[in-house]
């Protein structure tokens, strides 16, 4: 019998940022909202007495961020309630706090001044202050700006000087120390509003167990609601107490190019044809880069994190398998079997997995004397012959920004077939990602994120001839693709920016400025978007939404009435209707 489960919000929240966690958890799970004191001790009380009012003792007692210290104090004070602690992006010193000694915080501290800068803010500024507090490049969600409201600036400020006043009295780590209850430490390790290396300290103790999550900030029970689920239910592996690390930035060699003029289609958020509501099927690790299915309809991914995952969905819920782990970054997912998938992985090259042991086996990690550096997507031909993209010769994956700006067509479709050895196909591709093979083999049809392009190659004797541009000038960086019959789904990644059409018309000095700015200006805007096109290159599906549910589409595969969509940047995968006409 599962232990019932009780999940309590941070500094100037509610309940609803365990919404997309609840669904995944088992057994009796509550949320209480916070009254939100000037004592954490205080606070703990309450959510005491209504544990046992409840009479659900002992309970996993999960805190995000200043809840998360009220979970402790709750242990600290009535240890025999609390069977295990789970501890999300909190505080574990007041220095360790990064925003509440900023300038935004201090002013509204100040008497009556703070006052009169609280009642004049606009929602607008009250979204932009929480962007710390989410994704660093991440949509704030409604709720939160709504609970900031509700809270109210004389709460917030009471909240906040609590967090400092428990602190002050013990930090975090030794009161971890004394606790009877293991004790699990979850904290992204991209977070802005608290000290990532102050809460892998406070994850080094004693029967404590850290959680790191890379690319994430402080609000993971949102955008990671996948991997806090599983640290809640004790599926998740412990790692490291690790802390964030800076990688030099690439040096960059630009090429000078003008980009075609981009369309007015470049410029709308959404589609004429509406996009119904996007599912997420929540995932216990983030980037579910491409996506295909085996013969039983359910969903193959791979995470940053190397593993290899496999998705089984109804109308309501949906179940994720680990199979494998590439040791590596996989991207392009191809199916042979049920048992059976090829994966291009960007740092180790062409795999075959064997999903029923889970042994990877490395077929290709060099392509005419050199190793492979970005293995992007594969299929095969029906001659057993593998067709594979290798985006650049430049960078690796997490740098494939650079490449976009660089332009230098380092990029290349290679094939291997059955009797090796692999070898270039066509070569000087604009970051090739997503392609198709034809059923006889006689062309591979390619789309080229640095060009916006789709093209097809004719193959003769093993030979690539002269191209046909299927599309050209896309109103979005194209990404992986799926055959479906006569059409091919284009997941369109990002829209067209146009800081990226000038800045690549300028001097190379200007690009290496560019490519230090924040992630989040360099990726542009973005949504959810894809798009079918026929043999002829015709546009017959447009579905793009504004909306903040997915963003970043980067595989799409259709699954009878239904489009299942991938993203580098998401924890999820999204399922959304698929078109049943033709659009006009």
């Amino acid at each position: 019998m599962t232990d019932p489960i009780v999940l309590l919000h941070g500094l100037g929240g509610s309940h609803a940022i365990w919404d997309r966690v609840r669904p995944l958890l088992p057994g009796t799970v509550s949320a209480p909202d916070l009254a939100g004191t000037e004592s954490i001790e205080v606070d703990a009380l309450d959510v005491a007495r209504r544990i046992r009012a409840a009479d659900l003792g002992p309970v996993i007692l999960v805190g995000h961020s200043r809840g998360g210290l009220v979970a402790t104090s709750v242990a600290e004070q009535f240890p025999t309630l609390v069977g295990r602690l789970v501890l999300v992006a909190t505080p574990p010193t007041v220095a360790s706090r990064l925003t509440a000694r900023g300038f935004s915080e201090t002013v509204l501290g100040i008497p009556v001044l703070g006052a009169a800068v609280w009642s004049a803010l606009p929602d607008t500024s009250l979204e932009r202050g929480l962007a710390t507090a989410f994704l660093p490049g991440g949509a704030v969600p409604d709720f939160a700006v709504r609970d900031l409201r509700d809270t109210g600036l004389q709460r917030f400020r009471a909240s906040s000087a609590a967090v400092d006043t428990y602190l002050d009295g013990m930090p975090l780590g030794p009161r971890l120390g004394t606790l009877e209850c293991p004790v699990s430490v979850v904290y992204g390790l991209d977070d802005r509003r608290v000290d990532s290396s102050a809460m892998a300290d406070s994850a080094s103790g004693r029967g404590v167990s850290a959680y790191p999550l890379p690319r994430e900030g402080h609000g993971a029970p949102w955008s990671s609601a996948g991997a806090v689920a599983a640290v809640i239910t004790g599926t998740a592996q412990p790692g490291d107490a690790e802390r964030p690390t800076s990688r030099p930035a690439p040096r960059l060699r630009p090429v000078r190019w003008t980009p075609p003029k981009a369309t007015d289609r470049a410029r709308r958020a959404s589609s004429a044809q509406r996009m119904s509501p996007i599912r997420r099927l929540e995932l216990p690790g983030r980037g579910p880069e491409d996506v295909r299915l085996d013969s039983q309809g359910r969903v193959l991914t791979g995470l940053e994190d190397g593993r290899i995952l496999r998705v089984t969905f109804d109308s309501t819920t949906h179940t994720v398998e680990t199979l494998a782990d590439t040791g590596g970054r996989p991207l392009g997912i191809t199916v042979l079997d049920d048992d059976t998938v090829l994966v291009c992985d960007a740092e180790r090259g062409v795999l075959r997995v064997d999903l029923a042991s889970g042994r990877v086996e490395v077929l290709v990690d060099q392509l005419d004397g050199e190793p492979i550096t970005f293995a992007s997507n594969i299929v095969r031909g029906r001659s057993g012959t593998l067709y594979f993209t290798v985006s650049t010769r430049r960078f690796g994956f997490h740098d494939f920004l650079a490449d976009l700006l660089e332009h230098s067509g380092t990029g290349r479709v290679a094939v291997l077939p059955p009797d090796g050895p692999a070898r270039t196909l066509v070569d000087g591709l604009q970051f090739p990602n997503g392609l198709t093979v034809s059923d006889a083999e006689d062309a591979v049809t390619v789309a080229s994120s640095g060009d916006f392009r789709i093209t097809r190659y004719p193959v003769v004797d093993g030979r690539a001839g002269a191209p046909t541009v299927l599309e050209d000038n896309l109103p979005a960086f194209p990404d992986n693709v799926s055959a479906d019959g006569d059409l091919v789904w284009v997941a369109m990644a990002t829209p067209r920016s146009a800081l990226h059409d000038r800045v690549a018309q300028l001097p190379g000095l200007f690009r290496r400025i560019a490519y230090r700015l924040p992630e989040s200006v360099r990726e542009g805007e973005s949504t959810t978007w894809v798009i079918a096109v026929d043999e002829h290159g015709t546009v017959v599906h447009d579905l793009q939404s504004s909306e903040p549910g997915y963003k970043m589409v980067t595989g799409v595969v259709r699954r009878g009435p239904h489009l299942v969509l991938g993203s580098i940047t998401e924890s999820a995968l999204a399922v959304v209707g698929a078109p049943t006409a033709v659009e006009s």
